[in-house]
C-alpha cells in the first residue's frame, strides 16, 4: 500500500523545496499579470490558470534534473521524484483538503489503500490563499487518505532557507504610503496653497512629472 512516512518523504523532497517555492511564485506572478485576473468571474478560472502555470514552470525548472520530472500517470499530471513519490499540485482551503469533483478517479487518488501507480506514493503540494485572496499564504506538502490529512510539511518554513509562514507574493504598499485618501492626487490649486509651488502647468494643461 502506498502510504509514505513523513520523515522518509522529507529526506528526499526537502532539497527541492526552494524549487517548489520558485514554481509557485512564478505561477502566482503570472496570474497577477494576466488580463484575466481583473475580470475573473469564478474562482475555478484562477485555479485552472494556476494549475496550468504550475505544471509549465515545473517542466522548465526540472528539465534535465536527475530523478525529478513532470510526469503523467493515468489522468493526473504531477512531479515524479525518484520513481517513489508522485506529487500533484493543487489549491486547498485552510483545512488543507484539496477540492475535487467526487468522481471515481478523484476518490481513488485519495484512497491510499488503492495502489494506483505500482507502489509510488501519492502526495499533494497545496497552496492556500490568504483570507482576502491577495497572496499565497501557505505551500504545504501532504499525504491525504480519503478526508484525513495523515501528515503535512510546510514547504516554506521547513525549507531551511526561509522561516516565514507567509510568502508576500502580492505587491505590498510602501510603509509610508499613508491612507488611501492621502495618496489620491489632489487638485493643483490645493497643492500650490499647501506647498507654495506656483509653477505653471506644462503645455497641454498637464501637470509636470
Amino acid at each position: 500500500m502506498p502510504f509514505a512516512k513523513e520523515e522518509e518523504v522529507r529526506k528526499v523532497v526537502q532539497p527541492l523545496f526552494e524549487d517548489f517555492q520558485h514554481i509557485y511564485r512564478s505561477a502566482w506572478k503570472d496570474w497577477l499579470a494576466s488580463p484575466v485576473a481583473s475580470r475573473m468571474q469564478h474562482k475555478r478560472v484562477r485555479a485552472n490558470f494556476m494549475w496550468n502555470q504550475l505544471i509549465s514552470h515545473a517542466k522548465v525548472r526540472f528539465d534535465g534534473r536527475a530523478g525529478v520530472r513532470v510526469d503523467t500517470k493515468s489522468n493526473w499530471d504531477g512531479v515524479l521524484i525518484n520513481e517513489q513519490f508522485f506529487i500533484r499540485m493543487k489549491k486547498a482551503e485552510s483545512s488543507l483538503l484539496s477540492r475535487n469533483y467526487p468522481t471515481r478517479a478523484a476518490l481513488a487518488f485519495h484512497d491510499q489503500i488503492q495502489d494506483l501507480f505500482g507502489g509510488v506514493a501519492r502526495l499533494e503540494l497545496l497552496y492556500v490563499l490568504s483570507s482576502d485572496e491577495t497572496e499565497v499564504e501557505q505551500i504545504v506538502l501532504v499525504q491525504r487518505h480519503k478526508k484525513q490529512i495523515l501528515w503535512k510539511i510546510d514547504v516554506v518554513g521547513d525549507s531551511g532557507a526561509d522561516t516565514q509562514s507567509i510568502i508576500p507574493f502580492a505587491p505590498t504598499a510602501p510603509t509610508n504610503a499613508g491612507a488611501v485618501s492621502d495618496r489620491v492626487i489632489k487638485p493643483r490649486k490645493d497643492r500650490e496653497q499647501k506647498d507654495g509651488n506656483q509653477d505653471r502647468p506644462a503645455a497641454g494643461g498637464e501637470l509636470p512629472t
